[in-house]
């Protein structure tokens, strides 16, 4: 499974997760998206058949349902907890729970979501 991780989560969260294998790029590595509204991060990763990885929930859950409404479909969402810790060690637990998400899910989620609780 392909991931897009959102802005406001570190990129090295992506930098693990392509060091263990899976394909994941940064909305952070991404001149062309920095700064996008939530709208066009999913807009982006639905063309590129990437599931969103974001903490994000009360933005990308309805624009999700939004796109399956219309007939639209979406890789899927990765959910986070939206209180999270910033060290370095939340960035290696977070890649961490991520990556069995995406280990679990080789056929990717479809217009559907995961949940990762609290670390």
């Amino acid at each position: 499974m392909k991931a897009l991780l959102d802005e406001q989560l570190s990129p090295l969260i992506a930098v693990k997760l392509r060091e263990a294998g899976f394909d994941v790029v940064a909305v952070a590595e991404r001149d062309d998206l920095v700064g996008s509204s939530d709208r066009v991060v999913l807009e982006v990763a639905a063309t590129a058949e990437r599931a969103v990885i974001t903490n994000n929930v009360k933005d990308f859950r309805p624009l999700a349902a939004e796109r399956l409404a219309q007939g639209r479909p979406h890789a899927g969402l990765i959910l986070l907890p939206s209180k999270r810790t910033r060290t370095r060690d939340a960035v290696a637990s977070l890649a961490s729970a991520i990556g069995k998400v995406l280990h679990d899910n080789p056929g990717g989620l479809a217009g559907s979501e995961r949940w990762i609780g609290p670390l």
